[in-house]
This record gives C-alpha cells, structure tokens and sequence, in this order.
C-alpha cells in the first residue's frame, strides 16, 4: 500500500506544472457533465413537482369528468355525497368587444371552486368577490391577452356568447391548469351560473363536465368503486391525483430522456477529446516514460502513474460540469415555474448530479484507457530512436488481448447501465448505443480507406497537393482523429438541424397548404341552415362543410371488454377511455383512402357496418368481419368491421376514426363540426362577421392554432437545439484537440521544408491543403450519418415526413471545412515560429 501511495504522489508531482495543456479536456468533460447534469436536474425537479402537487393539479382528491353532457341528477346527487364538490364546466366560446373577437378556453364555475390551490387574480382578489353580478352584469377574469387583442382594460365590458360580462381581473394562474393540456383559445373563468344568459347552455361534444371532490377520511380508490358500482353504465371518467399528472409526468420524462441522450453525445464527442489529449500527453513524454521503463518501472506503475492523472484531471473537469449544471438548473426552474402552472422553486437534485459525475469520470477513464495502454508499450530502448516513431499506437491486435479488451468492455457495459437507470428505457439505450458504435465505426473506417487510398494514388504534379496527401497518410496522422471528432459533432448538428426544418415543413406546407380557414366546433344542429345562409351569402366564403359528431363509449371488442384489451398506444387508449368522438357517412370522407374491404353504398340498408381507420387495426389486430359493441346515448349497437381507411389529416377533410354505416345513427343526440374556406386574405374580415353574426358559436381560426403549434414546436426545437450546440461546441474543441496530437511531427515538417527552400506562405498553403481535405471527407461522412439518423428518427419513431434543405446541408459541409481549416492553422501556427537550427538539434539529441 505504501509503494501504491508513493507511485499516486509521484504522479500528482508530476502533473503539477501541465494542467495548462489540459484546458481542452476540462472544457469538453465540463460541457458533457454540466448538459446531463442540468437535463436530469430540471427533470428531477418536474417529477417531484408533479408528484407533489398531483391533488392540486387534479383540483381535489377525486374529479368525475364526462363529456358532451353533464352528469344525472342522481348521478350529481352521489358525488355530492361523497364531500365538499366543486363544479367546472369547460367549453370553447367567442369573446367580442371593439368590432374584434377571438376564441376563449371558457370555465365556467361553482361559487366554491377551488377546493384546493388557488386562483391568481391581478389585482388580488377571490372569485366569489369577483364573477357574482354587480348591478346585473356578471363578471369574468380573462387573460392578458385577452385585453391586448380586443383593446379593453379591466372595468371594461366583454360579450362572451350573447351576454356582457365585466372584467374584473386578470387571470394570472390557475391551480389545475397544468391538467388542461393544449388550449386552443385564451383563458377565461366566469360563474357558471350565467351561463344559461349568455346562451352557452348546451349539451356538446367539446364541453366537459367536471365535479371536483374533496373525501375526507375516505379512501380515493373506494370513493370511485362505489361511484362506479352505483352507476356502471355511466360514460363518465373518474380520476385520482395520480391520473391527472400522469399525462404530464410522461411528457417529461420522454422530453428528458431525448435531452439525456443529447447530452450524452456531447459526453461522449467530449470523450474523444479526452482520448486525444491524453495522447498527446503520453507522446510528449515518451523520453520520460523511457527512462522510468530503464529505471526498472512495470507496467503496473505506467498505468498507476497515468491513470492518477487522468482522474484528477477528470475530477477538475467534472467539477466544472457539475457547476454549470447546477447553476443552469437553477436558473432554468424558476422559468420554467412560469410556463408550465407548476411551482418550480430553484433547486438542485443531489442524485442528478452523482449521475453526471459517475458519467464524467466513466467517459474520462473508457477513452483514456487505449493511450494508457500505448504508454505501457514504450521500452527504454526508445530514448534511442527518432522522436518520429509512434510507438504508443495500438493495432487491431493489441486491442483483442485481454489486457485491453477486458477492461473496456466492463466499462462500456457501466455505461449503458447507467443510461438505463437514468433514463429507465432499455431498448432506447440499445438502440442508441448501436447507433453509436455504428458512427465511431463508420468514422474510423472511412478515416482508414481514405488513407488507404491516398497511399496508392500516383505522385502529383503539383507538389503542395502531393505533400498534402502524404501528411494525410503518413504514419502517426491526426487523420483518423480529426475525421471521428469532426465527424460525430457535425452529425449531431445536422440531425437537430434536419429534425428541426422538418417538423416546420410539416406545419407550414403539408398542413397550411389545404387547411381551411376555420373549423366549427360542437355547432348545434338546429343553428346550421343560418351558417349555411351565411356562407352563401357571404362573397369571402369558398366553401362550408359540415359533418355530424356523436359520441359513443366503445363497451367491447369481439366480445372482449374494452378494460381487457390490454396496453394501447396512448392516442387509441383515449377512445377507450369514457366516450370518443365518433360519426356517419354514406361516401368515403375526403382525405381518406379504403385500404381493405368495401364501402357501402351510399343507399346502403342492412346490418349496422363501421369503418375504422388503420391506427385503430393496427393498434387492436383486428380484421374484417370483426365486431364491436358501442354504446351511443346509452342504447349499445353490435356492429361488423366493413372496411379500414388510411386517413390523411393533413388534406383538411372532415373524417373520423369511427364512421358508422348510414341509417343507423342519424337521430342519436348529436352536434356538427365544420371547416369554412375563404379567399386569400379574407380572415380577418370574415372572422369578425362570423363572431357578429353568431356569438354562441364556438369556431377556430386555424391559422392561430397552427401558430400555437408552431410555438410549441419551436420551443422545442429550441431546446433540444441549445442542447445540442453543446456537442457541437464539444466537437470543435476535440478538433482542436486532435490537432494537437500531430504538433511535434508538423512543427518537424515545417522546418524540413523550410531547409529545403520552402517559404512561410509555401508552408501555410500546405497546412491548409490538408486540413481541407481532411474537413472535407469528415464533413462528408458526419453529414450522411446525420441525414441517415434524421430520417429514422422522422420515419420509424415521428411518422413525419423528411423534408431536407439542400442549402442548410451544404452550408453546414462547408462551414465544417472552414472549422477544420481554421482550427488547425489556429492549433499549428507554433510550426510557423520553429527555428531550424533548435529542431534539428533536438532531432540529433
């Protein structure tokens, strides 16, 4: 033990007076850290928030929730008697005032809401004071923007349906708001008690009905067995605190595996950047390596001596990243806090931080463990030979032996089992780490066939170029080194980059192209000859279509009930959840293709068919002739799979996954939805005579709600982005780093040519040649290795449709050739300065 303490101070006296030449390798382990560190801190931070505040975010300690219409008498009866019940209505409405309207995401509340949290009101206040009427007008608080779009202030009137109300307030937070998920209009909260006057009265698909519930002493999962065994034909959904986060916790857990990964390449571009200054490190002290080997030092010193170092130096880097992620963390929650409705108190997460450290110091010591092992080849006899001579690089067959092979393995499996607990998704991670090994592999081949094949080309006539090409293939290039390093930073840029333009094209073209200006939504039925009248007789109106929307709760399929059909993705698991959207055809809608089987006639009198889209098939396996029992306004109706449908959403028909055959529903209970196109520039105009015309209708202008889309895809993107340009970053300073691995053979070639007659410019034009070249086949390599992870990740896991931009990719080959190029000079101007007559003497030494 005493030997092994004198071999660690040894090393540590060793290392004192280098740490300068190791800023690259603090910077790349700091940005690898600092990102996972952050990503899995924030993350921690949302979990707990959630988990913590589950029974705000529900509002109660159960909520009965039921769509379309609002629960029975002796329905409503039983939840009250269960304790102290708040209810919450949730409709979309038209809000005017100004000549200008706009879409409201409206609830509409009892006197007691809420039971648990509370509302933020600007200026201070509590709903009861603030929605009762006052001098017969009721009143409302609104969003901001609510005030900002339609020009009002507070103590001004609001027509919200056909009524006025006051604003009295401006909404500032809601307490369950995180629940709500994608809204598609502004916030407003009014009594629900008005709402009868202001014509909002009505029993439609997009209405929600909600009853909050504080229990008391009594158990939440017995509250809901009873509610359900008093009522088991009921089309209601009821829900615990845990239901009501769950759909928030999975948002970011997926969102903070696809950061973790992020951050983990840049981890491990940075680990080349290790790699490479490591041996840099070791080359530079071949002559002192020598001496220790002829002074009797084995192999187990070498590698005591050098590993010290490389964790004291992975400790100093680490310690940075973990700074960084810590200091991020708490810069980023209290924004965060803000966005999201959730109380996000700046904090750091302890286990976070033991993970990205353990992740720095495996990283550090997996790819400082090959130059190691170079550094216990050197004999003594080298102190004898050229400093040319690489004697620290290992071949294929050093890395088979045991020695090496053991140890790596054992490290990398460290690492893939600690990116499985911190992400929890096995095949993600294998999925990720094959793609990994495939690019270092990719990398070091085409590193390889390119040298390869420049060694067989015939001498140039132009000898700049010829001398180029052999610093290329010499033995000892950073070729190999610059290629990988290059390479993974410029695919990681381009993956984002692709992934980014194509989400937007899907939006701004695929979408925009055929969308209609406004969709209807939940339009009763007895209003649709005025809309019909209105569109005809309005000169900026294209077209109006409308189609009937029921709803339906799916009770069986082939006999099996629809709560033992088992794990359902989670889009198909909502129809099954209480009721789903649902209608009628007799032709096949627009956007929709018969993929298998028939469609009926459009006469067509006989046994109840349904058509169902080819999600709903793949999703439950089924096949034609395959039945279903549906229940539609309590009556249940055994149906026969007639045919399946591909449905393009983006052609802007009306459609939906389940159409019933005609004849069948046509008298159930129903509203209408409805698209309304216009000519070109004719929104806004027809969007106010809309709103005048028909205040209780509820009608969407898409161009808002692609722009809200649009806004959460960019913030996204943006994130994933800033996640990203980390790596990129990671990989510039491993390119700079990989460029100092050849320093000492390129300051020698400088002053061979230089004694040969060659001028500064003669010696710069010849770096520049080969730096060139050398960005140019990485930036060639990293782009399709982008492009191809881009187009997986948009066909197998998004299913959207990969839209390249031709100029981003060749804007982002070049720029990765200027960076190599002028990355090197910047790395190897030292060669410029190299007086002859020193480096020849050193060569004599």
């Amino acid at each position: 033990m005493s030997r092994l303490l004198g071999w660690v101070r040894i090393a540590v006296i060793d290392l004192r007076g280098d740490l300068r030449r190791f800023v690259i390798l603090f910077a790349c382990l700091a940005l690898g850290v600092g990102t996972i560190a952050a990503v899995s801190s924030v993350g921690a931070a949302l979990q707990a928030a959630v988990a913590r505040d589950a029974r705000v975010i529900l509002g109660g300690d159960i909520e009965v929730r039921q769509r379309g219409s609002d629960v029975s008498d002796a329905q409503r009866a039983a939840i009250e008697a269960l304790g102290e019940t708040a209810r919450s209505i949730d409709l979309s409405a038209r809000a005017s005032a100004n000549d200008q309207s706009l879409l409201l995401d409206l609830r509409a509340v009892s006197d007691n809401y809420p039971l648990v949290g509370e509302v933020v009101v600007d200026p201070p206040a509590s709903l009861s004071d603030l929605l009762p009427p006052v001098d017969g007008l009721p009143g409302t608080v609104v969003d901001q923007g609510v005030l900002d779009r339609l020009g009002l202030a507070v103590g001004q009137n609001l027509k919200i349906g056909n009524a006025d109300f006051a604003i009295r307030g401006v909404l500032v937070s809601v307490p369950d708001q995180a629940a709500q998920g994608f809204q598609l209009g502004l916030p407003a909260i009014i009594s629900d008690a008005t709402l009868a006057d202001a014509g909002l009265q009505q029993q439609g698909v997009l209405s929600r009905f909600g009853y909050k519930v504080l229990l008391g002493d009594t158990p939440a999962v017995t509250a809901m067995a009873e509610l359900d065994q008093a009522f088991p034909d009921s089309n209601w959904d009821i829900r615990e605190p845990e239901d009501a986060a769950a759909n928030l916790r999975r948002f970011f857990d997926l969102f903070a595996r696809f950061l973790t990964l992020v951050g983990l390449s840049s981890l491990l571009v940075g680990g080349v950047g290790v790699s490479n200054a490591i041996a840099a490190y070791i080359s530079e002290r071949r002559s002192s390596i020598a001496t220790l080997r002829s002074l009797g030092a084995t192999n187990a010193r070498i590698m005591v001596h050098f590993l010290t170092q490389v964790m004291l130096l992975a400790a100093g880097g680490v310690l940075l990243g973990l700074l960084l992620g810590a200091a991020t963390s708490l810069l980023a929650l209290p924004v965060l806090s803000g966005m999201l409705s959730l109380d996000l108190p700046p904090s750091v997460d302890p286990l976070s931080l033991l993970a990205a450290a353990a992740f720095g110091f495996l990283i550090a010591v997996t790819f400082a463990l090959l130059p190691l092992r170079g550094a216990q080849r050197l004999k003594p006899a080298s102190l004898f030979r050229s400093s040319k001579s690489d004697e620290t690089r290992l071949g294929w067959r050093d890395l088979v032996v045991w020695q090496t092979l053991v140890p790596l393995v054992l490290m990398l499996a460290a690492l893939a089992g600690l990116a499985v607990l911190s992400t929890g998704a096995p095949w993600l991670v294998f999925w990720y780490a094959v793609g990994a090994l495939v690019a270092f592999a990719l990398l070091r081949v085409a590193a390889w066939l390119l040298q390869a094949a420049l060694r067989r080309l015939p001498p140039l006539p132009e000898a700049k170029l010829q001398q180029a090409i052999r610093a290329i293939h010499r033995p000892g290039s950073a070729a190999p080194v610059v290629v990988l390093s290059l390479g993974l930073g410029l695919a990681l840029l381009l993956m984002i980059t692709l992934l980014d333009q194509s989400l937007r094209a899907q939006i701004d073209s695929a979408v925009a192209e055929d969308a209609p200006a406004f969709v209807l939504l939940d339009m009763p039925k007895d209003m649709l000859p005025a809309v019909q009248a209105f569109a005809a007789a309005d000169p900026d109106i294209d077209e109006l279509e409308t189609i009937a929307m029921l709803r339906g709760s799916i009770e069986s399929v082939n006999d099996t009930a629809s709560g033992d059909l088992g794990a359902l993705p989670d889009d198909i698991a909502d129809m099954f959840e209480g009721d789903t959207a649902l209608s009628w055809a007799s032709d096949v809608p627009e956007g929709s293709t018969v993929t298998e089987g028939e469609w009926w006639p459009a006469d067509y009198d006989g046994p109840p068919l349904v058509s169902l889209s080819t999600e709903l098939r793949d999703a439950l396996g089924l096949a034609l002739g395959d039945t279903m029992r549906i229940a539609i306004a309590g009556r249940p109706i055994e149906v026969t799979i007639a045919n399946f449908r591909g449905i393009d959403w983006r052609e802007g028909g009306l459609s939906f996954r389940l159409l019933f055959s005609p004849g069948i529903i046509e008298a159930a209970p129903q509203t209408l939805m409805g698209s309304i196109a216009v000519a070109d520039g004719a929104e806004p105009a027809v969007e106010t005579r809309l709103g005048r015309a028909f205040p209780t209708l509820s009608f969407l202008p898409v161009g808002d709600a692609l722009k809200q889309i649009e806004d959460i895809l960019s913030n996204l993107a943006n994130a994933v982005a800033l996640v990203g340009s980390l790596a990129v970053i990671s990989g510039v300073l491993v390119l700079a780093g990989a460029m100092t691995v050849g320093r000492k053979q390129r300051e020698a070639d400088a002053v061979v040519m230089k004694v040969l007659g060659a001028t500064s410019r003669d010696v710069i034009l010849g770096f520049l040649l080969e730096y060139g070249l050398l960005g140019l086949l990485a930036a060639a390599i990293g782009a399709g290795l982008g492009i191809a992870a881009a187009w997986s990740i948009l066909t197998f896991v998004m299913d959207i449709a990969f839209a390249p931009n031709a100029l981003t990719i060749v804007l982002v080959i070049l720029g990765a050739v200027v960076s190599t190029i002028a990355t090197g000079v910047l790395t190897t101007w030292s060669a410029m300065s190299v007086r002859p007559a020193k480096q020849l003497r050193q060569e004599t030494v």
